[in-house]
């Protein structure tokens, strides 16, 4: 995706920060990478999911909480409460999206994982876009 796809979204800087050669050869051949678009929204989603509630000192309320499922089971309810956490930090902490569906499964090909897949667009006139994010948790289902 480029910037002219979500012009509103703008350009920012990838995370974490990461310089490529611009091809000079000299001192300070460095470009730090930056991201736009869907991208560099996908990325602040990630960001913000990964984020524990708190530890931002002037936006305690920041972040999923994620965190707290570490040692969680891999049950229904921990997954539901898993995908609700996600939405609430989405829908307060990334105004840039509209979430349309969060759903928290238990990974079948592992026994800690949940896949987080987030439904969502950048505007209300936009394709769906979709996102997963694994969580890892202990215990089996």
């Amino acid at each position: 995706m480029s910037v002219n796809d979500y012009p509103q979204v703008g350009r920012g800087w990838a995370f974490p920060p990461r310089w490529r050669r611009s091809g000079h050869g000299g001192p300070g051949d460095g470009v730090l990478e930056a991201n736009d678009g869907a991208d560099h929204v996908m990325e602040a989603m990630i960001i913000l999911l990964r984020t524990m509630r708190g530890s931002r000192v002037m936006r305690p309320g920041l972040g999923a909480g994620v965190d707290g499922y570490v040692f969680e089971p891999r049950t229904p309810d921990a997954c539901y409460r898993l995908a609700d956490d996600v939405r609430r930090a989405l829908v307060l902490g990334e105004p840039r999206v509209i979430v349309d569906a969060v759903e928290a499964v238990a990974a079948g090909d592992a026994d800690d994982r949940v896949d987080v897949t987030i439904e969502f667009r950048i505007d209300r006139h936009r394709r769906p876009n979709s996102l997963v994010v694994p969580f890892y948790l202990a215990g089996t289902s």
